[in-house]
């Protein structure tokens, strides 16, 4: 009886035997077909949703830009910086900011005219000042027209209007309300005209001897418009908040003023600057993303927010882009790859 209950059990157990090495066996093979579909199929899964958000994004520009770069404006093959900007293909463009007090806008000239669907400027707006922290843009021969200038000061449909100044009048004191993307600069329509005057655009200046004709401002604009080419001249125009120490060693104190509007406090700037980016050849019919660091040329031009009459650009008050991102903590031109910002030459701008 002992007997045969032993042969039994072996009997069981090389039949549980077996089927434990088929069980593994199979366990094995499904391990094998997870790691397979994981390494083949999700991969491909990920890319095509990387694809569809790439497209995604890409659908919310602007198509055109200007009449030298229509449809050749491309973003570059891969994101040259870790900070991003709204739109890849806009190359005069710095990096959002991640900042309670930043508040971002992006135009296009088709929001009031339809027939023109180019961009026009964005603006980083600084709450905390009541004042535009830069704002970007494209200068080219094809924004001049006959358009007036409309002097229609309003609100940014953008941005929340309480963090925008009221400014139907000048904000009072020695200020005037200096536009940054100047109004002679939008002069192709009415509407490119028109916003020019959100007051996101604005910033008190001095009105003596730094907005006035001749003064320093007014005498740097005109500068940088000698610089437009057929290639597209790229330009960010921003103020600087902190003490400033001038090229003549006077330094400029933090200030802030009461618009005389709404009775809300402005922050003063104690400096604004330019930086700019060009091809070098400024005819060259390539979009500055397909161009090599030796076809570009840039640098940033810093005046002191004071009264200069008669005090005309220069060596002294040109820097690197690299410089300004320092001062500034800006990150520059992101959406261009191979952009020359250590170089600063004179030579390369007439000085």
């Amino acid at each position: 009886m002992i007997h045969a209950t032993a042969s039994k059990m072996r009997r069981r157990t090389k039949k549980i035997s077996k089927h434990r090495v088929i069980l593994y066996v199979a366990v094995l093979a499904l391990a094998w077909y997870i790691n397979y579909v994981y390494e083949n199929g999700i991969p491909s899964l990920q890319a095509k949703q990387e694809i569809t958000s790439a497209t995604f994004t890409d659908s919310n520009e602007p198509e055109v830009e200007t009449i030298a770069e229509l449809m050749t404006e491309e973003a570059p093959a891969s994101a040259p910086k870790t900070k991003k900007a709204k739109y890849s293909g806009w190359a005069e463009l710095p990096a959002e900011r991640k900042a309670k007090e930043l508040y971002y806008a992006y135009h296009t000239i088709s929001e009031e005219d339809a027939s023109d669907p180019r961009r026009n400027y964005a603006v980083c707006f600084n709450a905390d000042m009541h004042c535009p922290a830069w704002v970007a843009y494209l200068l080219h021969p094809s924004f001049t027209g006959d358009a007036k200038r409309v002097d229609n000061y309003q609100y940014d449909p953008q941005l929340p209007v309480n963090i925008q100044p009221q400014l139907k009048r000048s904000y009072g004191g020695d200020y005037s309300r200096g536009h940054l993307l100047g109004s002679a600069e939008r002069n192709t329509s009415r509407a490119a005209n028109d916003q020019t005057f959100y007051v996101t655009n604005i910033a008190p200046q001095i009105r003596v001897g730094f907005n006035s004709a001749g003064g320093a401002w007014n005498n740097l604009e005109s500068f940088v418009n000698k610089q437009i080419c057929s290639d597209t001249l790229y330009v960010v125009t921003g103020c600087i908040f902190e003490e400033f120490t001038d090229v003549d060693g006077a330094v400029i104190a933090p200030a802030k003023t009461i618009n005389r509007n709404d009775e809300k406090e402005i922050g003063i700037p104690t400096a604004y600057y330019k930086a700019l980016l060009r091809t070098r050849k400024g005819d060259s019919g390539k979009s500055v993303t397909k161009c090599k660091a030796s076809e570009l040329k840039c640098a940033a031009f810093i005046v002191g927010h004071r009264t200069a009459k008669g005090r005309k650009p220069s060596v002294q008050e040109m820097i690197s882009i690299k410089e300004l991102e320092r001062l500034t903590g800006e990150e520059f031109f992101t959406n261009v790859k191979h952009v020359p910002k250590q170089e600063a030459n004179a030579s390369d701008w007439g000085l």
